[in-house]
């Protein structure tokens, strides 16, 4: 047994970790992740203009449905709202970091009081944006092209940058300590995670195929594949890394150590990773069917399990290693019809909530079993 299963979660006893640091950070790090959308997908258009022009057309219908009838009155108030406050309080930020005293603390209350305006006008907006009709087109948008698929992939990692500056000039401690409590993040636990996990799913696929619960069927030969696989093997693990260190990592660390206590934390980002997919394919056809509590939950264990492997290990790194896994062998290997990651793996699936979320339970178990086991003391 481990002599500190917390050793991660203490390292925020050092440095800056008022609750004021972690709100402003965490905003910082909203603004980033959009910018980084706005940027590097604005090539997106033209490609899909390119590879399928109909379907091109399809998409800024849908777009414009956004911003049409009752919408776009609600659209202009919120955005304004989202713009100004946003600009207010990098504004105020400023002005609370070089000066003293009085005027700093009203700078800092008046950057507070902007900071949640934004980011209530953000969570206002974006279900307004993401309306059915483009939602069931993303999968349609990604299978255009694999440049595509690459670059919603690179916006992921985009969102990095204002947490690690932020942790490395507002929580004045380094940026590995997000990472990991060893002396050096440990490459060769995340790739022991990454394997076990493939392993896994592999044979519990093999089961259920052989077993006839749930048979897949061959997608061999399937168009692109290669240039999918290609990006699923370089990008994937970017995206899945980047959501671990935000949700598993900044989001963790910074509720364990505000609420005093790790499993509230637990709960609290594994709700809040459940939520950020609420906008998926599959969530959709959740709800329409009636099981979106079902098909929501897996979301929810996922991240539990996650949480639990940050803990056993004081590290990310067999949490990376077992997200990037799960993303990577659904994009190689087997697949499913409305899927978030619409790729042209090997072999397709047909999901089914009523099952998936019992085999998805005893999997995710099985994997984080199997890392408990093997995982070594801290150094």
């Amino acid at each position: 047994m481990r002599p500190d299963t917390d050793a991660y979660f203490k390292l925020t006893n050092e440095g800056e970790s008022r609750w004021w640091s972690w709100g402003i950070v965490f905003w910082f790090t909203v603004l980033g992740w959009l910018a980084a959308q706005l940027f590097i997908t604005s090539p997106v258009g033209p490609l899909l203009d390119a590879a399928d022009p109909e379907l091109s057309n399809e998409m800024m219908e849908a777009s414009m449905g956004a911003f049409s009838g009752d919408n776009m009155a609600t659209m202009a108030i919120i955005g304004a709202s989202f713009v100004l406050s946003t600009i207010l309080g990098i504004i105020f930020w400023i002005a609370n970091r070089t000066t003293k005293n009085t005027v700093r603390r009203v700078f800092g209350v008046l950057c507070g009081l902007m900071v949640v305006i934004s980011l209530a006008s953000f969570a206002k907006i974006i279900p307004i944006m993401s309306t059915p009709e483009l939602t069931e087109l993303n999968p349609k948008i990604v299978s255009a092209s694999p440049i595509i698929f690459m670059l919603i992939l690179l916006t992921f990692p985009g969102a990095l940058i204002a947490p690690y500056l932020g942790q490395k000039f507002i929580h004045n401690r380094t940026i590995k300590s997000m990472h990991t409590a060893a002396s050096k993040i440990r490459w060769n636990r995340g790739l022991q995670a990454f394997f076990v996990t493939w392993a896994v799913l592999g044979t519990i696929t093999a089961i259920l195929h052989f077993t006839g619960i749930s048979p897949v069927k061959s997608n061999i030969g399937a168009q692109g594949f290669f240039a999918y696989s290609l990006v699923c093997i370089l990008f994937l693990p970017l995206q899945s890394g980047t959501e671990e260190i935000i949700f598993r990592g900044y989001l963790n660390q910074g509720f364990t150590h505000l609420l005093k206590n790790k499993w509230v934390a637990f709960i609290i980002t594994s709700l809040l990773f459940m939520a950020m997919h609420l906008a998926n394919p599959e969530a959709l056809a959740g709800k329409e069917s009636g099981m979106l509590t079902l098909t929501m939950s897996h979301y929810f264990l996922f991240g539990f399990i996650a949480c639990l492997m940050v803990w056993m290990d004081n590290g990310l790194e067999s949490a990376i290693g077992f997200h990037a896994a799960n993303n990577t062998f659904a994009g190689i290997f087997v697949n499913y019809e409305g899927s978030v990651i619409p790729t042209p793996s090997l072999f397709m699936a047909t999901s089914n909530p009523k099952i998936d979320v019992f085999v998805g339970l005893a999997t995710l178990g099985l994997i984080a079993a199997i890392m408990w086991k093997t995982r070594k003391p801290l150094t």
